[in-house]
C-alpha cells in the first residue's frame, strides 16, 4: 500500500478486473464466490491479523514504498467500516453514488504507523464479524442492487462483496507471500470456506507455500491490491480509535447450524429486536396501567405494584440492544437486570 506524502506510491490502478479474471499474485477468482457464502469468507479472513499484528517487526516497512504490516491491518480495519456504509447505501437507497474514500489520505490522517496494534487487531476483528452479520442479512433479491463508485464503475451487492473479498485476500497474501522473509513465519492462516456445493471455493495459494490459503472472490475497493488509491470507496472519515476497543467481538453463531426460527431472527435481526421490543414496551404499559394497587404497605408494595412493569422494560430494553448489536456486556447487563428485578418481585410477593 501506498502513501505519496510518506513516501509511498499511490495506486492509481483500476481493480475492477479481478471480477472477470484470477488475480495473478494472490491467485484468487473473483466470480467464485457466491451470495451464501460472503459471510464465511469474510470471517475467514479475520483470524489472520492478530497473528501478524504479534510480529516484532510490525510497524517496519520492507521498503520506502511498502506499507508496513501495522499499516495494513489498519487499512483492513477501517475497508470493514467503508464497505458496511457502501452495503447499507446499497441496501436502502436506489443506485447510490459512493461518496470518495482516498485511501492515502485516510492513512495519513489515521496516522497508520503510530496505531497500537493490539487497537487495531481488536477493532479489525469487531468491524470484520459486524460487516459478515451484515451479509448474512442479505437476501438473494437484494444481491442484484446497484450502486455507483465516484469513477462510474458500477457493482451489484454481490460483485460489492467479491471486490470486497479480493481485497482481504490479497491484503493477506501481501504480508505473507508478498513479502520476503514472511512467507513462512508461521502466521495463522485464514481456514478456506467450503461453497454451497461441497467444494471449497477458490483457496488462491496453498498455506504450505506461504500463501494466505482463503477464499476467493472479487477484488475490493480501487487501489485494491496495491497503494491506497484515491479513487471512491465510501466516505467514511477515519475512525477514532474507541475507548471500548478492547472488549472482543460478539462471536457470531454460523447461521447454517442453527434451527430454522433461530436463523430467520438472526437474518431479520434488527426487525425481530424492535417488533420484540415495542411489544415488551406495551406491557410494561399494561402492567403500569392496569396493574391494581398493592395491599401491602411500604418497599413491599412499592415493588409488587411497579416490579412486573419494570421487568417487562428491560426485556423491551434488552430486544432493542440485541436488535441493534449493541455490546454483548450491554445486552447482557440488561439481561441480568431483568432477572433480579423479577427475583425482587417473586419475593416480595411471596412475602
Amino acid at each position: 500500500m501506498c502513501v505519496s506524502e510518506n513516501g509511498i506510491v499511490g495506486d492509481d490502478k483500476d481493480w475492477t478486473w479481478v471480477l472477470d479474471r484470477p488475480c495473478p499474485d494472490c491467485g484468487l477468482e473473483a466470480g467464485a464466490i457466491m451470495l451464501e457464502d460472503v459471510p464465511g469468507a469474510i470471517r475467514a479472513q479475520i483470524p489472520l491479523w492478530p497473528e501478524v499484528l504479534r510480529r516484532p517487526d510490525v510497524r517496519e516497512r520492507p521498503d520506502p514504498g511498502t506499507w508496513s504490516t501495522l499499516e495494513y491491518a489498519a487499512h483492513v480495519r477501517d475497508v470493514f467500516e467503508v464497505f458496511a456504509g457502501r452495503l447499507d447505501l446499497m441496501l436502502t437507497q436506489t443506485d447510490p453514488l459512493f461518496p470518495n474514500w482516498d485511501q492515502d489520505a485516510a492513512a495519513l490522517e489515521g496516522r497508520y504507523r503510530e496505531l497500537e496494534p493490539h487497537d487495531v487487531a481488536l477493532e479489525l476483528q469487531r468491524r470484520g464479524a459486524s460487516l459478515a452479520s451484515d451479509f448474512d442479512a442479505v437476501t438473494p433479491e437484494q444481491a442484484t442492487r446497484s450502486g455507483l463508485r465516484s469513477n462510474g464503475s458500477v457493482f451489484t451487492v454481490l460483485t460489492l462483496a467479491q471486490y470486497l473479498l479480493h481485497d482481504l485476500v490479497h491484503h493477506a497474501w501481501d504480508i505473507t507471500h508478498g513479502r520476503p522473509g514472511h512467507e513462512r513465519s508461521g502466521d495463522l492462516p485464514p481456514e478456506p470456506v467450503v461453497g454451497a456445493n461441497g467444494a471449497v471455493v477458490a483457496t488462491g495459494k496453498d498455506p504450505a507455500d506461504g500463501g494466505p490459503g482463503v477464499v476467493g472472490a472479487g477484488s475490493v475497493d480501487e487501489g485494491s491490491a496495491g497503494a491506497g488509491q484515491p479513487d471512491g470507496a465510501q466516505g467514511a472519515d477515519t475512525p477514532d480509535r474507541q475507548a471500548e476497543a478492547d472488549e472482543p467481538a460478539e462471536a457470531e453463531p454460523d447461521k447454517k447450524d442453527l434451527p430454522p426460527i433461530q436463523r430467520f431472527a438472526h437474518r431479520h435481526r434488527l426487525a425481530v429486536g424492535l417488533t420484540l421490543g415495542v411489544i415488551a414496551l406495551a406491557l410494561a404499559v399494561l402492567f403500569a396501567v392496569a396493574t391494581p394497587d398493592s395491599d401491602g404497605g411500604g418497599f413491599s408494595g412499592f415493588v409488587t405494584r411497579w416490579a412486573s412493569s419494570l421487568c417487562w422494560l428491560l426485556v423491551s430494553a434488552v430486544a432493542v440492544s440485541w436488535g441493534l448489536r449493541a455490546r454483548r456486556s450491554t445486552t447482557n447487563g440488561l439481561a441480568w437486570l431483568g432477572i433480579a428485578c423479577y427475583a425482587c418481585y417473586l419475593f416480595f410477593r411471596a412475602g
